[in-house]
């Protein structure tokens, strides 16, 4: 998070497969198919919602009025659910299914932390949303990891359903749910169209054009949510390059944000990517995005009071080529750069950018008497004024060749403060000179061949750069009777495109009509539709793209 200088200072993918082509709206190594009640005559409303009380709204009060750090969107509610002692268990045509709907009144979304997760081999765990528009998995025992836990993305809204489905003589899981994040903010899924800007007014979208030269870049930052002791959190950091090009999974942030985190806390962070919209004006209320779960320490710098405050992490599982990530690259000398960018999630908004053309120079933060981080005071550009909030605490910094030169700790800008000055810990300093040994630094890890190097480039993964004109979204979504696809590269849109809408059981719409407007616009006529979750396939010569749709 992003905290006031006057105080102080999301293996897994959850890939949604649903189609016979892997559609990427949320990942988590997770498997082509859908819960056999979707297919089996079997409702939701069969299966009796349980109640979790929310939390006051004294609570929930409190918590935005101290603006405490980091970033805290949602309370951590204990429950004590499991495969035996909660749900309804029904048997049919050799095959087990085990269902549970929670319910907390007024919540903005819900996560699920799992104490005990450990699935036998040809079990299959699913989460979705009562209406099925939205639905996490398969996750099978591919997902269990060493702690024996697991942490499922935030799905919008107060009611949630699990199900696990598996052969009837498979022996039953052992599933522990022991809390819940009831989410509070920092949720812009769960806002309407018209109040999509969850953030500040005067934050820029990373994909306005101020970011064009940028997509590079904005392709590694993520937005963490943080699970500690206390609740969970929001903060921003980056995919990190090391000198080995090697595609070691190091994410780096802010040492506040993960400073309260255990190591079992850690198995359960969820790091959210290509978390944005399309375009410079959100269109679309649902952007598809991935996620994947666990990470374990790397290597931290000294509480902000003392240090540079980072924090650096190594994903659990490796990074799928689908994600199309790119590792950043870094610059660790002391030369302050002239002008450049910071990108970042704020309030957990949907990717920023923010930009400044005056030279970064040394500042001082919350009494640190060392001249460890970089003071940066952002410009006004063509749409908008960027600054940072809560939830964009250990973002990067660029300098303006495009490498990290610092992370972000607090400050005093936003909407009304616009030339507040914000402080990013020095890149510089990270590297050798909070401690001694490879625990406090970052050069052991981030040069382990010992090259000497003073900055390094950043790593695309070996998969090629989307150029920044590709752009293809669907407008409105949710939608009534008719939506339209927006197709932002004209070469794309020139192409002989062919459209085609499947279910989420993979069955084609033959009804559904598509007609071109004009400008790469295509009209979809869905009348003939009933409400529910769907996928418009879009291909053409080496194009396609799936789009999820949400029929109302």
């Amino acid at each position: 998070m992003k905290v006031p200088i006057r105080y102080y200072c999301f293996s897994a993918c959850f890939l949604l497969f649903i189609l016979a082509v892997p559609f990427s709206g949320l990942c988590q190594l997770s498997e082509r198919g859908v819960p056999l009640s979707f297919s089996r005559a079997m409702p939701p409303q069969d299966v009796q919602p349980v109640g979790v009380t929310p939390p006051s709204s004294g609570v929930i009060d409190r918590i935005v009025s101290q603006a405490a750090l980091p970033y805290q969107f949602a309370i951590n509610i204990p429950v004590g659910f499991s495969v035996l002692n909660s749900g309804k268990i029904e048997r049919k045509n050799g095959m087990t299914v085990w269902r549970l709907s929670l319910t907390s009144a007024g919540a903005k979304a819900i996560s699920l932390y799992f104490s005990h997760f450990r699935l036998p081999d040809g079990g299959r765990f699913y989460v979705y949303n009562p209406s099925r528009t939205v639905l996490l998995g398969a996750f099978t025992a591919k997902n269990n990891n060493s702690f024996g836990t697991f942490a499922t993305a935030l799905l919008p809204g107060d009611a949630i359903i699990l199900e696990y489905d598996s052969p009837a003589d498979l022996y039953l899981p052992e599933l522990q749910l022991s809390e819940i994040a009831y989410a509070f903010r920092g949720i812009p899924e769960s806002e309407t169209v018209s109040q999509q800007a969850y953030s500040e007014s005067c934050e820029v979208n990373v994909n306005c054009p101020e970011g064009t030269n940028w997509q590079r870049q904005k392709r590694g930052v993520v937005k963490i949510q943080i699970k500690d002791s206390t609740g969970s959190k929001l903060c921003s950091g980056s995919l990190i390059n090391n000198t080995n090009n090697d595609g070691t999974p190091y994410i780096l942030t802010a040492n506040h944000c993960g400073s309260a985190s255990r190591a079992i806390d850690l198995s359960q962070w969820i790091f959210y990517f290509n978390y944005e919209t399309a375009d410079c004006h959100p269109v679309n209320p649902n952007p598809s995005y991935e996620t994947m779960t666990g990470a374990t320490f790397v290597s931290h710098g000294n509480d902000y009071t003392v240090g540079s405050d980072f924090y650096m992490v190594k994903l659990t599982g490796r990074i799928p080529d689908s994600l199309n990530v790119y590792f950043n690259g870094w610059n660790r000398e002391e030369t302050a750069s002239q002008s450049g960018t910071g990108i970042h999630h704020p309030a957990g908004d949907y990717k920023k950018i923010s930009t400044y053309t005056d030279s970064l120079v040394t500042g001082y933060y919350s009494g640190n008497p060392s001249p460890c981080y970089w003071k940066v005071v952002w410009a006004a550009t063509d749409n908008g004024h960027g600054v940072t909030e809560g939830g964009s605490s250990g973002s990067p910094i660029f300098n303006s060749g495009g490498q990290i030169v610092g992370t972000l700790t607090g400050g005093d800008s936003d909407c009304t403060r616009l030339t507040g000055p914000d402080y990013y810990g020095k890149f510089s300093w990270h590297w050798d000179l909070n401690g001694s040994d490879s625990t406090k630094i970052l050069q052991c890890w981030l040069d382990p061949g010992n090259t000497g190097v003073t900055s390094m480039g950043g790593w695309a993964m070996g998969i090629q750069d989307i150029p920044a004109t590709e752009k293809i979204s669907v407008y409105p979504n949710p939608a009534g009777n008719e939506s339209y696809i927006l197709v932002g590269d004209k070469s794309v849109a020139k192409e002989d495109l062919h459209f085609m809408v499947a279910d989420v059981l993979g069955n084609i719409h033959e009804g559904v009509a598509f007609t071109e407007s004009g400008n790469g616009k295509f009209k979809v006529d869905l009348k003939s539709l009933a409400p529910g979750l769907y996928f418009i396939i879009v291909s053409g010569t080496d194009f396609h793209r799936n789009l999820k749709l949400i029929k109302i």
